[in-house]
């Protein structure tokens, strides 16, 4: 328990900020369901469980501030969970704009620095929806006269009565005093907390982690799972190990704020308790009783309580335990959410794999054994061979003295005729075991291609990861643009490859809001149009093949042909005499700088978002494409392959290189002639079908010296519809899956290679980049022809 409350433990940053992140979610998803069902009682209760989490666990690591804020967050969802709040739009207003604000907290810490911004104000619209807990604080603050104690006891160090604390058994003490070293005392801590602390409730875990400081805390009374609850315990007693003093460890204790007094007594087993309670028992008599009297008392209490309880002077000391979270820059992992039945489905094959493993094993035992076997057996035939040639002059002589062939033949056959099935076991063992390894083997070939779709599945995730924060993203567009837009998600639950996941949010967002402010129209206009004042967006993910399709589509004005072709032309981006098709204006929304927005606002105009799409989802060997009608609405569609990690390649030769295409990328491959290669202003074509397609070669490209020029040579043509190239390689081996390794250090910017792939040889293959290659072939095309007409000009 030590070791997990240990806030400078990475190990339980890294969890704190990943649970954290994942409460943020669904505070925020929650909020926006009550926003449209305000009765629902469950996003309620949700809401309140998930803040509630998220105040411990800060707590816990110290994150002061994000859990004192988050505590006030938890006051007015506790109002709505108890009816005396309604579901409003300011309400959901201020709960949205305070998880924006402990995002900002967590980010702050997890880049190694504490949040610094005010939050008065937020914290001010919060406690407008909590008059109950003003009204509380109101009488804590001004109790009745006649009321004699109406507070408690506040003592120096030693404020709880000693006959109140528990005495433990000596079983429990000798098991305790088991883990102490040799300068260690057992102490109990007694702390008594102030509950007036809006904090109150998490009080014990802050001096559990504070404890940690001078020594380790063995016991708590109450258990530590109690504390961890939201109730508030106004005595507290921690058993420690420590060589510290009373002193010191009073010290520590004590919080500024949250403890009202601390004590610490080295701890005595049952029996020497007993013994010393008559001295013990007048302890109570020094405690300093503090009463209620008239206003003008205040000042003093006020003044004698810092005497009284000498710890408090050093009190500011213990928030410096922070400084280690606060200075430390959190390294976030990626984190992998797996259901558990794909793990036991992994651990199924593991197992398989042990079995296969034992029958190799043994396989290679018997291979040993009929390796001996065959020795033994050879050493015997060539012995029986040899006796059979050292007798051969005798069978002669008994030849030339008379006697018969026959004879002579079947005295041979009695002593050397079974030499002929010397090797009969050995070859039968020989088939046996062969049947076996085959048999292992095509087992050990089922299990790799198992375990392969397995650990892909494990990294499949579903979308709704990414679709998840689309709702608030809308809703905040659409107050910001007046405009009003009812979101539709469909397909959330299709699954893609966590690295495919990782780097879509930006293109999908860029497509949402885009589809929001120039898309969807005002509800003025569309009430114009005869359409509902509230438009649609569709968000939709879906599966054709090995590739996954996104969908963003809305029921808007759809795109103005006309009016991006004038765009167009003003920035020169075309010829004011060119004529374009539909489709053709349509791609120039995804040139470099583009925008049809009248003035730069913090959604668009600014000339950067559907370049960047069309970048990144390049980058992820994907395309999109955009479809309009006019009056009628625009969809974004995006298609990615389902996994970046293994691909289909196909693999060609050049030279004494072996290099992979991704199939994806091929459209056709052919078989050519040279001499149906022709040239068109310095640079090579090839004629398919009555369509020109330039030829880029690979040995020229990659230096790579050409092999003996053949009759025939193999064309590859990779692109899309709109672009194609050739590419020429010596010969096409076949496909294969091709699993992408990164390439590292000075390999990393080399142009048109994607990666690298280790083949079953052993042998490396470099991957091919095609969207790469097709600007490497464009910019060698232009050199070509430059170096060509500076020749001429020579």
């Amino acid at each position: 328990m030590s070791d997990y409350l240990d806030i400078n433990n990475e190990e339980l940053l890294k969890d704190f900020f990943t649970e954290a992140e994942q409460q943020v979610e669904n505070l925020e998803s929650n909020i926006l369901v009550i926003e449209n069902d305000p009765t629902n009682h469950d996003a309620i209760d949700e809401i309140f469980r998930a803040a509630h989490t998220l105040k411990g666990g800060s707590a816990t690591v110290e994150f002061t501030e994000l859990s004192s804020f988050t505590h006030t967050v938890e006051d007015v969802l506790d109002e709505l969970r108890s009816d005396r709040l309604q579901v409003t739009e300011p309400v959901v207003d201020v709960l949205l704009d305070s998880i924006d604000t402990i995002k900002a907290m967590l980010e702050s810490r997890a880049n190694g620095s504490i949040y610094q911004e005010d939050v008065n104000q937020l914290l001010g619209r919060l406690k407008a929806f909590i008059p109950e807990k003003q009204d509380k604080k109101a009488k804590k603050a001004a109790p009745p006269k006649p009321a004699p104690a109406s507070k408690p006891e506040v003592a120096a160090p030693k404020a709880p009565e000693a006959s109140s604390k528990p005495v433990i058994s000596d079983d429990e003490y000798a098991e305790l005093s088991q883990v102490l070293e040799s300068d260690q005392k057992l102490w109990c801590v007694t702390v008594q907390f102030d509950e007036s602390n809006p904090m109150n409730s998490v009080g014990g875990i802050q001096v559990f982690a504070a404890l940690k400081a001078c020594g380790s805390v063995l016991k708590t009374v109450p258990d530590f799972d109690a504390l961890y609850e939201d109730e508030f315990y106004p005595v507290v007693y921690y058993y420690l190990a420590s060589a510290s003093s009373a002193a010191d460890i009073e010290d520590v204790a004590f919080l500024s704020d949250v403890t009202l007094s601390t004590d610490a007594q080295v701890v005595e087993p049952e029996s020497a308790a007993k013994d010393n309670e008559a001295a013990a028992a007048p302890a109570p008599a020094q405690t300093v009783s503090v009463q209620t009297e008239p206003e003008a008392e205040d000042e003093e209490e006020a003044e004698e309580q810092p005497k009284a309880a000498a710890p408090a002077k050093e009190a500011p000391k213990a928030p410096a335990k922070t400084a280690p979270a606060s200075g430390t820059h959190i390294q976030q992992g990626s984190v992998l959410r797996v259901d558990s039945k794909r793990i036991d489905y992994l651990l199924n094959l593991v197992s398989e794999t042990v079995i296969t493993k034992a029958a190799f094993n043994q396989t290679a035992a018997q291979m040993s054994d009929i390796q001996v076997q065959f020795q033994t057996t050879d050493a015997a035939y060539r012995e029986k061979i040899r006796r059979m040639f050292d007798q051969l002059p005798q069978y002669l002589e008994e030849i030339q003295n008379g006697v018969s062939v026959k004879e002579i033949k079947t005295s041979i056959s009695q002593e050397f005729g079974d030499v002929l099935n010397y090797f009969d076991s050995f070859e039968s063992s020989l088939k046996n075991l062969t049947v076996k390894f085959r048999s292992s083997t095509q087992n050990l070939g089922r299990i790799a291609s198992e375990l392969q779709e397995g650990v892909m599945k494990i990294r499949m995730v579903p979308i709704n990861q990414i679709f998840s924060r689309f709702p608030r993203v809308v809703r905040d567009l659409q107050r910001d643009l007046n405009k009003k837009v009812n979101l539709v998600i469909e397909g959330e639950d299709t699954e893609l490859d966590k690295t495919v996941i990782d780097d879509l949010l930006d293109p999908v967002m860029h497509c949402v809001r885009n589809s929001v402010d120039h898309g969807i129209e005002e509800p003025r206009a569309r009430l114009a149009a005869g359409k509902p004042e509230e438009g649609t967006l569709l968000l939709k993910a879906s599966n054709e093949g090995n590739q996954i399709i996104i969908d963003i589509a809305d029921d808007g004005a759809g795109i103005d042909v006309k009016r991006v072709k004038e765009k167009a032309v003003s920035k020169g981006l075309i010829h004011p005499n060119k004529i374009l098709s539909d489709q053709e204006a349509y791609e120039l929304i995804f040139m470099p700088g583009f925008s049809t927005a009248e003035k730069i606002s913090n959604v668009s105009g600014r000339g950067v978002g559907l370049d960047v799409v069309k970048t990144m989802i390049e980058k992820l060997n994907g395309t999109v494409s955009v479809s309009s009608e006019k009056g009628k609405g625009t969809k974004f569609s995006i298609r990615l392959p389902l996994t970046l990690a293994i691909i289909q390649g196909l693999l060609v030769r050049v030279g004494k290189e072996v290099y992979s295409i991704p199939i994806a990328s091929v459209i056709e491959s052919q078989r050519v002639k040279l001499e149906d290669i022709s040239t068109i202003d310095n640079y090579e074509v090839l004629n398919v079908r009555n369509e020109v397609i330039s030829i880029l070669r690979l040995s020229r490209l990659f230096n790579i010296k050409e092999t003996v020029n053949s009759e025939y040579s193999f064309v590859v043509i990779v692109g899309t519809e709109e672009k194609k190239i050739g590419v020429m390689v010596d010969s096409l081996i076949g496909e294969e899956d091709v699993v992408i390794k990164p390439l590292r250090d000075q390999f990393t910017n080399s142009p048109g290679i994607a990666g690298a792939s280790v083949l079953g040889d052993g042998s490396v293959s470099l991957i091919i980049d095609v969207r790469q290659l097709l600007e490497l072939g464009v910019r060698q095309e232009l050199r070509a022809q430059e170096a060509h007409a500076a020749e001429n000009g020579m």
